[in-house]
């Protein structure tokens, strides 16, 4: 996760300097669709802009972080409800929307382009796990308690915010497979260390010796990550889809790995100089198309990184579907 202090010090609800006791967090998404954190922290760094104010936004072009507030401010991010304001107990971080929806009225909104507003989401979802799992240990927080971590919409349910549907009509209407459940167990599992899984559209992932040896079977998953880690912890199991193709091994990628093929569907992936976030951006995009990866590894920001067969760079898998 990549953290910037970009404090509001001309807002009005910093210099109003009001502190609260962090009891928990507020998941929001910010209802337009624009994917630039800049674009807010511009207009609302205002003496005028006296309407609303966060704690952070979470870019959806790179899922920087941007800390707009000190996290034991109070902020203005929920409104209030009948038992009164989560802005008094709760951290409000907003995600940023894709570029390429539009909204036709409330929470309903169409998409041009689902594929790149997917990895929007998705990009913003994984941030905001990280983030959140750094907030719980900073303030002892168990991310599983009743009302610690929420979003919006749930605290318009518990009648401590204004009546919004966020963040879950994004993920809903994109058909991410978020949940607000899933997401705070997620948190849990990063700040135990454990890589944070993602949805997958497929069917389900089996982990066996072979794809016919059945009855070795050691489980079947939803998330592809789950099924890796699952493999990982058996030496000698594979990673089997829906079609009986094996798509990952435990028994090491320098044993008997062979090239194959992936279908990248969004414009903007980057390609970098090595296998994980911690390594430089080379400055080119795969664009959409379908590319040979020859060399698979783990690395930072993702479950999985494969470099390409032009010798360009590395991408995370996690945007690929193999074919």
């Amino acid at each position: 996760m990549k953290l910037v202090q970009s404090i509001l010090t001309k807002n009005p609800c910093y210099t109003a300097g009001r502190k609260i006791t962090v009891k928990g967090l507020m998941l929001h998404s910010v209802g337009c669709p624009q994917p630039k954190a800049s674009v807010f922290i511009k207009n609302w760094n205002s003496p005028s802009y006296d309407s609303a104010c966060v704690h952070g936004f979470i870019d959806g072009n790179d899922g920087t972080v941007y800390q707009t507030l000190p996290w034991n401010h109070r902020g203005w991010h929920c409104g209030s409800g009948s038992r009164g304001s989560g802005n008094n107990t709760h951290i409000g971080v907003e995600m940023c929307e894709p570029a390429c929806i539009k909204y036709t009225g409330g929470a309903n909104f169409i998409c041009s382009d689902t594929a790149a507003a997917k990895a929007v989401a998705k990009r913003t979802y994984e941030a905001a796990v990280e983030l959140f799992a750094t907030l719980c240990k900073q303030y002892s927080l168990n991310p599983t308690a009743d009302g610690v971590i929420i979003s919006h919409r749930e605290g318009h349910s518990r009648g401590i915010a204004s009546n919004h549907g966020d963040p879950e009509h994004l993920w809903n209407g994109l058909g991410m497979g978020y949940t607000m459940d899933g997401f705070r167990k997620d948190v849990k599992e990063a700040m135990d260390g454990s890589a944070v899984p993602e949805p997958e559209e497929g069917g389900w992932y089996r982990v066996r010796k072979s794809w016919a040896d059945a009855k070795s079977q050691k489980g079947a998953f939803k998330v592809l990550a789950n099924a890796k880690k699952c493999a990982n912890e058996n030496p000698g199991y594979s990673v089997y889809d829906e079609s009986g193709k094996s798509v990952y091994s435990s028994q090491g990628l320098g044993n008997g790995f062979s090239p194959y093929l992936v279908q990248v569907s969004i414009t903007d992936l980057n390609i970098r100089k090595g296998p994980g976030t911690n390594y430089g951006k080379t400055g080119k995009y795969t664009g959409k198309g379908v590319f040979t990866i020859v060399e698979e590894a783990s690395g930072q920001g993702a479950s999985c990184w494969g470099r390409l067969k032009s010798g360009t760079g590395w991408i995370s898998l996690d945007y690929a579907k193999r074919i």
